[in-house]
């Protein structure tokens, strides 16, 4: 009877422990289960986290970058067909946009997207220009040295390109006054010089803004030109061209020494001839430098609307 009771409780014993690593397997496996979830979770949340979730704004970001660019071409279109006054000008700014948006919006429609853009508003201004490339850059009347345009609320200049013929100009001269074409620029913010001359190479220009200098040369002979905007010297790069607009208001542009080259130039000014002081120049083409109406820059609105978007802005647009 011993020996049955000690194999009883032995029995017994090992029963607990069967029944102890059962609930211990148990226990691990839901600890596996859960871990195995919370795994999934982060994974399925990592994968989330690297997709897109928001909007595709790329519509509203190309729609706004063709109403510039069509803003833009349709201002110098209107800048040399319709520059007979500021009212002309205005109109055929507003009725070209709206061609234009009937056809970029007829476009979108059919996509499902409603886009518009309209002129909300233009700052009018006044080109500058001499096209006779026969004739040298003095003023009307032969005057040397003369003030192109001075006014205390000049504060833009844009679209300042020369094309300029290398006969013309200085041989190899000594940089300076009374040597060589000037283009003298002078602001609230300081001066910036633009010196332009032949050399044994080829045709040269010089930019002093009072502290950095810099000179280009022009890859081409013959006419050349020299275009500010795009910083390019007969279509070379010249970056030292960015300091000659970029100055402040109270602006004065005055060219020295205008007999030393000859050809054409433009320019477009953000203020209406009737406020400058244009020394010089005439008020209709006849050969010497002439001024007319233009369209300085214009402000548009831009609306852009899917089911996802509702995109509303202002824009200014400006030719270079």
């Amino acid at each position: 009877m011993a020996d049955v009771s000690r194999f009883v409780r032995r029995l017994g014993g090992d029963t607990d422990r069967g029944q102890l690593l059962l609930v211990g397997a148990l226990a691990l496996a839901v600890l596996f289960v859960a871990l195995a979830l919370l795994l999934n979770t982060a994974i399925y949340t990592g994968n989330l986290a690297t997709r897109d979730a928001g909007v595709d704004a790329a519509p509203v970001i190309e729609y706004t970058a063709e109403s510039r660019t069509a803003g833009v071409e349709a201002i110098r279109s209107v800048n040399d067909r319709n520059n007979s006054d500021l009212t002309n000008l205005s109109t055929a700014l507003r009725s070209t946009i709206t061609r234009w948006d009937e056809q970029a919006s007829h476009h979108r429609a059919v996509g499902g997207d409603l886009a518009a853009v309209e002129v909300a508003g233009v700052t009018n201004g006044t080109r500058i220009q001499q096209d006779d490339d026969s004739r040298d850059f003095t003023n009307e009347t032969g005057g040397e040295d003369w003030t192109v345009a001075a006014d205390s609320d000049l504060s833009g200049i844009r679209s300042l390109r020369f094309a300029v013929e290398e006969s013309t100009l200085a041989y190899n001269p000594t940089i300076g006054p009374d040597e060589v074409f000037t283009v003298e620029i002078d602001s609230d913010t300081g001066t910036t010089t633009l010196y332009v001359y032949d050399t044994d190479d080829e045709p040269e220009v010089h930019v002093n803004d009072g502290g950095d200098t810099g000179t280009c040369q022009s890859d081409t002979g013959g006419t050349f030109v020299i275009d500010v905007a795009n910083e390019s010297v007969g279509g070379a790069s010249c970056p030292a061209l960015s300091n000659l607009t970029d100055v402040g208001g109270d602006i004065s542009v005055d060219f020295r020494d205008s007999h030393r080259a000859g050809g054409t130039y433009s320019m477009v000014l953000d203020e209406q001839q009737s406020g400058l002081s244009t020394l010089g120049v005439d008020d209709a083409d006849g050969g010497t430098p002439y001024w007319t109406d233009a369209i300085y820059s214009a402000q548009f609105n831009v609306t852009y609307r899917t089911e996802d978007i509702d995109y509303a802005a202002g824009i200014e647009v400006r030719p270079e």
